[in-house]
Order: structure tokens, then sequence, then C-alpha cells
């Protein structure tokens, strides 16, 4: 069973919770939740890993211990994102979920100490759906949104055995979010204009479930046919089934691609330096 601890840290200047696992003195991964979720999301994948990784991750504004934190932009989250991963001193595997991928894209054209970028489920432009939502839930419907959120979340994924225990966590998450941070959160999303992942300067995956109902495998064509592709410097990755919530819902198939994504990175770092 893993065994996970959590330390209050004060890092960038702002008060957070690290949720840690894996062995202490191994290879950094850091973990950006989605939209809506907690530090917790990962907990499935965490388990699904080799524990020589040294995995931590935090609420992201707005969420978990930060609730509270519901006043921000987009900016914040990457400031944020910067911070945590600089005060992880040796090279690290950087790791984002849908807005998190969003987040860890933007962050790591800023870091140094970034060995590989993975993204999963993450949308590569910004839709007028996300500032809708945004509106929407200023607007006094967002018990609405909540509940259209975790449809889409879960769509078609009734049957799946994890399906009862992650919609339960979906709901606890989104019950304790503010108006204003899922708010905000969406508008962060609407704000990003378009991710350009050949750019990050290090060995990119992104992950995708081909059921996923939010981010449909046909926003990433792009990358399977493009430049990027062919260079070699995006990796995209399919799992059959999941939906948006890969890594509650299809743990040890997405746990399986971010390793062996992060052994060919590690490798790619050690030919280039």
């Amino acid at each position: 069973m893993t065994t996970f601890a959590e330390d209050a840290v004060v890092v960038g200047g702002e008060n957070l919770v690290l949720r840690r696992s894996g062995s202490s003195n191994g290879p950094a991964v850091v973990l950006l939740h989605p939209l809506g979720l907690d530090r917790r999301a990962f907990d499935a994948l965490r388990s699904a890993l080799n524990p020589i990784w040294n995995v931590v991750s935090y609420d992201q504004r707005g969420h978990g211990t930060r609730v509270a934190h519901d006043r921000f932009e987009l900016e914040h989250l990457v400031e944020d994102a910067v911070a945590v991963c600089q005060s992880v001193s040796e090279p690290l595997h950087l790791v984002g979920h849908a807005m998190g991928g969003v987040v860890a894209a933007l962050a790591a054209k800023r870091l140094r100490n970034v060995q590989s970028l993975a993204v999963l489920a993450v949308p590569l432009k910004s839709q007028p759906a996300f500032a809708r939502r945004a509106e929407s839930m200023e607007a006094g419907a967002s018990a609405a949104v909540f509940e259209e959120s975790l449809a889409r979340w879960f769509k078609g994924l009734e049957a799946a055995p994890r399906y009862p225990t992650a919609v339960a966590y979906g709901r606890t998450c989104l019950d304790a979010t503010s108006v204003q941070g899922y708010a905000n959160g969406w508008r962060a999303l609407a704000s990003f204009g378009s991710l350009e992942l050949a750019s990050t300067g290090v060995p990119t995956a992104c992950i995708a479930a081909a059921d996923d109902a939010s981010v449909p495998l046909t926003a990433f064509e792009a990358l399977t046919s493009g430049d990027a592709c062919v260079s070699g410097r995006v990796q995209v990755e399919v799992v059959p089934t999941g939906g948006h919530m890969l890594p509650l819902m299809e743990p040890e198939a997405t746990a399986a691609r971010l390793e062996n994504f992060w052994t060919r990175a590690r490798r790619m770092h050690a030919v280039s330096t």
C-alpha cells in the first residue's frame, strides 16, 4: 500500500501543503491536478507507479487547502508551479492533468530543471465554452455547472469498477469549491489561447483517452500529423478508455505510459548532457 505524507511549507511566499509519496531519494515528479479536484487527485496513479519515484503534488489556488484563495488568474497558477518546481533541486518530471496540464506547459518554459513534461487530457486551445461556464457560475447556475462537469468527466464509464469511488471523490471536491474559485479556473482556461507543446524545450508527452468527452481525440490531430510529431518533440499516447479522469479511472495504464516516457526522457537527457 502506498504511504502518503503531507508537509506544510512556504514556497514562493505561499503557504502550501505538499503531498508526498515514493522514495525521497528517487527521481522527482511534480503533479498538477485538474480544475475541480485537489492534491489527492493522483493517489490512485501514485499507487500504480513504481515506488522509486519521489512524487509531489499540491493544491492549486481555489482548491483543497487553498479553497479560500479563489481570487486568481492563470498567471498566479503558473507562478505557483514554477515556485514549487524550483524548490526541487534535482531535474524533475512535470505532469499536469487538464487545467494542470495547461499550467505545467506554461511553467515548463520558465524552468531549467524540468527533464520532461507530460500533459494528460489537456485542452490545446481555449474554447468559448470555458468563458461561458465561468459566466454561468457567477450568474447563479453553479449547481448545474458542477453536475455538467461530473457528467463530462465520467461519461460512459458508469460500469467501470472505479466509477463509484471516483465520482464520490469528484463530487466531494466540487462541493468544497467556491463559486468564485471554479469560475476563475474556467476563466484561466479561457485565457491561455493555445499551447505550443513543441516549443517547451523538453521531451513532451500528451496522454489522452479515446473516450474523453471533455477533450476528444480530434483535438490532438495537429500533434499526431504535424511537424512536432515528425520531429519527435511531442509524443502522443492514447489510452483506450478512462474518460477525462484518466489518473482516477485507468491509473495502471496511465502509470505505465508515464514511466516508459520518463525512462526515455532520462536517456535523452543523459545523451544531451
